[in-house]
């Protein structure tokens, strides 16, 4: 038989997370003298959506838009090495609706991908695999992670801001940052995913192929994209300049895409609560909660 006790002494006592109230949040508790109490708390997935989806739509919209109705502004225009068919992302948004476009729904997302960046920076830190020894390298990494996703960011909106029409030299120097960063961002991202317990699965490994996917097609078409910008404007080579423009396009899809298997890394994972922490006043009555473990008899 065994029955709930009420003393210590006749059981072991455990202290559990505090219940939750009727707003679905933790009541408040004290944990290492402070009492937390928690504001609001946030859906992952409806956190990643918002990360995901703005800049997917900005872009495809954007480039749907101008080849669609603005066809003939911006297509087929002569330059001194022949007609080109398609235009560059540049050309797509120095256009007003475009850039409207563009602008609003990439810069819309860039604080949520500040707090993805804040997240998978403190995460990588804490579920490094222990059993890999070059612990240096994996710090390299994961700082490699956050400093130049930053900087990513950064270039993003430079060059989202600062148009053609702005400033042709600036665009193009943040243009090709963007791409370098992005490259170290997504290699150093992989590192410390498969050094750290986010490879494991169920979702782990399908989120570690499917990046080492987007990266080894962000990075195979930079080499084209280079030599065909080189062969339009020194060879003239018409044509090369569509595939230059179609290694754009794809380069933003693989950089979204890629971006997208964060999906994998939060989902069951990760729960984003915003918590007031304040020290705990002498007097002030505390509330623990303690399950008595009873005992048999």
């Amino acid at each position: 038989m065994s029955s709930p006790t009420s003393s210590v002494e006749k059981g072991v006592r455990r202290r559990l997370p505090p219940p939750l109230n009727r707003m679905g949040l933790f009541e408040p508790y004290i944990k290492d003298g402070k009492k937390i109490t928690e504001i609001v708390r946030l859906n992952p997935v409806e956190v990643f959506l918002a990360g995901f989806i703005p800049p997917m739509f900005g872009s495809v919209s954007a480039i749907a838009i101008a080849l669609i109705f603005h066809n003939d502004e911006i297509s087929n225009y002569n330059w001194q090495c022949g007609r080109a068919r398609l235009p560059s992302l540049s050309r797509i948004i120095n256009l007003p609706v475009e850039r409207t476009f563009w602008q609003l729904f990439l810069l819309f997302h860039v604080p949520i991908r500040v707090v993805e960046l804040i997240t998978g920076f403190s995460r990588y830190k804490r579920m490094r695999n222990v059993n890999y020894k070059r612990v240096w390298l994996y710090e390299l990494s994961r700082y490699l992670y956050f400093v130049v996703g930053l900087m990513e960011l950064i270039f993003l909106s430079g060059l989202s801001i600062i148009g053609e029409r702005e400033n042709i030299q600036v665009h193009v120097i943040f243009f090709y940052v963007f791409g370098i960063c992005g490259i170290v961002h997504m290699i150093s991202n992989i590192f410390c995913h498969a050094h750290s317990l986010y490879y494991l699965n169920p979702y782990g490994r399908l989120s570690y192929y499917l990046k080492i996917v987007f990266t080894s097609l962000y990075v195979l078409s930079t080499p084209i994209l280079v030599a065909s910008f080189l062969l339009y404007w020194r060879k003239c080579i018409t044509w090369a300049y569509d595939v230059f423009a179609l290694c754009e396009y794809s380069g933003v899809f693989l950089n979204i895409c890629f971006h997208g298997c964060a999906f994998f890394d939060i989902r069951y994972k990760v729960t984003f609560s915003v918590r007031k922490i304040e020290d705990v006043v002498q007097n002030e009555p505390t509330k623990q909660q303690i399950e008595a473990i009873p005992e048999k008899h």
